[in-house]
């Protein structure tokens, strides 16, 4: 009885809440607070010691009250403010702290910060690789930030690497929810589904906990604590704690590198702005056409662009790209909005006016270090600043006799295409993508908000936690297309398609069937439960190394036999007990054979985008490893696949464990330790500021080939001999030391994603991410020793 009272309240609690939220600008008292934004990507390039950014921060005089505006908040966002091997294998926290100086720098010079009203504190900042964000927020508005949380996503190589991706900063401001987001999508000329699905990934997972939870569930059975008190006891109130998604705040800004590009050749763009004719160019931006299209930024608002495109420039001059590559000159960096209210009723005298209002929108000229401009946007911004209590009392006193009224009256009804749902895939394999696809259709009284959850995560007395949908490896391999939740007005009807890919992380997980139950929960209405029955042919993905078929060698010829007739078979042929399974020798033989292994050519991702690697699953899937056919991008490629569907890593967790101690929890988070199977400690301090980064890397690289030693005695032979037979793969295509004094950035950034992949290959995630690194270039390094001599 208790648990079904529970149910009802928390229904009931939603659903008052919901209203009052859609009546809000009938008791919330809005005030204007004006927020910067900034985004620039620096090219890995250090901003000279004496420049201040004041261009970019554009001091702006509001002349009716004739004095400077001066911010409430300062959001700024960087990109590829390091892409060296350094920012893949340290943690290095003094790039951040160099451009955090020169921003506090330039704020103080910009807003001449006389008293303590005017000066800026840092709320939070994050960092994924190189893209960095900081949020600034004036002195006397601190006390009335809460909630602030944090977030990242990776979008780079493979769905993995952090050179790509998004960072987030999340909380709540007097009454509102705020959230800002700077990213980096994939760059590329003819790369625009990547930046689409780039945001739609980061759109989809990046999830914040302990983020802004709506008040106004405090107000709702508020009795006060205090007498004329008019906020609700927060230490005592029984709002649950949510993971909160992009969309859910009511204010979103989001900027960065999304790396757009214009839809027409660059001979057509110089010539259009050698003759200042930029408006056409508009047409063909390729960032507005996909948001006409509402595949990306639904809902999201830009203002006109009046500057000339941001992207590329030779570095300190204002000439666009001369380069060999003569990239088209395009508006890459840019700055959006997204808010639920877009009008908003003044409380006093009841005009209308926009609740964001754009006050300039512009690039830096003068700063010309990188091969980007900065892009600026300052914001008036409506702000739920209180809560007017009289009338908040009322209304939601209305509400309640309302609802007593039509308790039973409009119970939200959907209708479900195909009926009863059920998701059958049949003999899926690796690599496959298969769809389904449902028709809902509210046929109900009233509109209805409806999503869905695996039945292992959905409790009806609590709110779902986002985090725990990514728990269930079932749920991760399902694409929801679009994403939930989902609402219907009345007769409205929505398609979803239900894609299944299998990750190859997961594909030892489930064995070969997948029975799983969805629940299709509609707020406030009857659930709909979904099965799905999956039938899994995963072939050689997912199998250990004894579960495939001993090893045969043919001692006369002196090779490997992938496949024989028993019947046929002799004394020459000897079951290689210690040896890896012949599909990986197979591979790895041919590759030997290859003199076009390029690892720079692999890991473009231009190259990735167009390679299919279902022929050659095809073939590995009927026993048949002649490889001879493919090219080295399909056997390199498959055989990554393989190592990271290994049910364990190559080296083991077993190992992993004993070597790698993380100190985490440790005061000095720059120290890293190795612990040998002797019970020796080796510790490498990161960074040690007497030293050069390269000499701590050296430093660091020496201690992990200390215990590399150890860790390949700790291996099981066939794992030993597979280790050795990738590494002289490896050893064979690295790039020698003058090939790496020559790269570019865009070569670094390459050698970078090869080896976080190549490291993940090898250990999955189970270390983190500098142990990794270090372990790989570590092995990398002993094989050409040995092979030197």
């Amino acid at each position: 009885m208790s648990s079904l009272n529970n149910t009802k309240l928390y229904e009931a609690t939603k659903r008052l809440e919901k209203h009052l939220k859609e009546r809000e600008n009938e008791y919330i008292i809005n005030k204007q607070f004006h927020i910067l934004i900034g985004t620039f990507n620096v090219n890995n390039r250090q901003s000279p010691s004496n420049t201040l950014l004041e261009e970019w921060f554009c001091r702006l005089t509001d002349h009716s009250h004739k004095q400077h505006i001066i911010p409430d908040i300062i959001a700024i966002g960087f990109q590829e403010i390091d892409t060296s091997s350094g920012a893949y294998i340290y943690d290095d926290k003094r790039k951040e702290d160099e451009w955090e100086f020169i921003v506090r720098k330039t704020i103080k010079h910009c807003y001449k910060i006389k008293n303590d009203n005017e000066k800026f504190q840092l709320l939070n900042r994050i960092r994924l690789m190189g893209i960095l964000l900081f949020v600034y927020v004036r002195a006397p508005h601190m006390d009335k930030c809460t909630s602030v949380s944090r977030a990242s996503v990776a979008t780079g190589f493979m769905g993995i690497a952090g050179n790509k991706g998004g960072v987030g900063i999340s909380f709540r401001f007097y009454e509102t929810n705020i959230c800002f987001i700077n990213c980096h999508f994939a760059s590329g000329d003819g790369q625009t589904q990547r930046r689409n699905e780039d945001y739609q990934t980061i759109e989809s997972r990046m999830t914040f906990t302990d983020a802004p939870t709506y008040s106004l569930k405090d107000y709702i059975w508020y009795t006060p604590t205090t007498a004329g008190s008019s906020v609700p006891n927060t230490q005592i109130s029984s709002t649950p704690t949510r993971w909160w998604k992009i969309n859910d705040h009511d204010i979103v800004f989001w900027f960065g590198d999304m790396n757009y590009r214009i839809s027409q050749t660059n001979e057509q763009v110089r010539k259009a702005l050698n003759e200042f004719s930029t408006i056409p160019l508009h047409e063909k931006d390729q960032l507005r056409c996909e948001m006409k299209l509402n595949n990306v930024f639904t809902n999201y608002s830009e203002p006109p662009i009046d500057f000339m495109p941001t992207y590329k420039f030779d570095p300190n001059t204002d000439v666009y790209d001369t380069s060999d590559k003569l990239r088209t000159p395009s508006w890459t960096d840019r700055i959006l909005y997204h808010t639920k209210r877009t009008i908003i009723r003044h409380h006093i005298n009841n005009i209308e006016f926009q609740s964001i209002q754009p006050i300039y929108y512009t690039c830096a000229k003068t700063i010309r270090f990188s091969d980007h401009r900065h892009v600026s946007g300052l914001y008036s911004v409506a702000i739920k600043y209180k809560y007017d209590d009289e009338k908040l009392n009322r209304i939601r006193d209305e509400l309640i006799r309302e609802f007593d009224r039509e308790e039973n009256d409009s119970i939200p009804t959907i209708d479900i295409h195909p009926r009863p749902p059920a998701i059958i895939f049949n003999n899926v394999r690796y690599l496959d993508k298969v769809n389904y696809s449902l028709l809902i259709k509210n046929i109900g009284e009233c509109p209805c908000t409806f999503s869905i959850y695996p039945s292992s995560a959905f409790e009806p007395t609590r709110p779902i936690k986002i985090k725990e949908l990514n728990d269930e490896p079932f749920f991760d391999c399902l694409i929801f297309t679009p994403n939930p939740p989902y609402i219907l007005q009345i007769n409205e009807k929505q398609h979803i398609d239900i894609s299944f890919q299998m990750k190859s992380q997961y594909s030892w997980l489930f064995g070969k069937q997948l029975n799983e139950i969805l629940i299709l929960h509609v707020e406030n209405g009857a659930d709909t439960f979904i099965t799905l029955d999956i039938t899994l042919d995963m072939g050689p993905f997912g199998l250990s190394f004894n579960q495939f078929p001993l090893t045969l060698y043919d001692s006369e010829r002196k090779q490997y036999i992938y496949s024989i007739d028993k019947k046929k078979s002799n004394e020459r042929i000897i079951e290689m007990k210690n040896d890896p399974p012949s599909l990986y020798i197979s591979l790895i033989d041919c590759l030997k054979e290859r003199n076009d292994i390029n690892l720079f050519n692999i890991f473009n991702n231009d190259i990735q985008d167009s390679i299919d690697l279902i022929s050659i699953r095809n073939q590995i899937y009927e026993h048949n490893y002649n490889f001879q056919n493919y090219s080295t991008i399909h056997l390199f490629m498959i055989l990554l696949h393989l190592l990271q569907s290994l049910p364990e890593p190559l080296i083991s967790r077993d190992i992993q464990d004993k070597i790698f101690l993380s100190n985490n929890n440790n005061n000095n988070t720059n120290i890293r330790s190795y612990q040998l199977p002797s019970g020796i400690s080796i510790q490498s301090h990161i960074p040690n500021e007497n030293s050069s980064q390269q000499q701590q890397q050296q430093q660091h690289q020496q201690n992990m080939t200390k215990a590399v030693s150890f860790i390949i005695e700790q291996l099981q032979p066939k794992q030993r001999n597979l280790f050795f037979r990738f590494l002289l793969l490896l050893q064979k295509s690295w790039p020698t030391s003058e090939q790496l004094k020559k790269l570019d950035n865009d070569g670094q950034n390459t050698l970078n994603i090869c080896i976080d992949v190549l490291a993940l290959s090898i250990l999955h995630e189970y270390a983190n991410r500098n142990q990794r690194h270090n372990f790989i270039l570590a092995c990398l390094n002993e094989e050409k020793k040995k092979s030197s001599k």
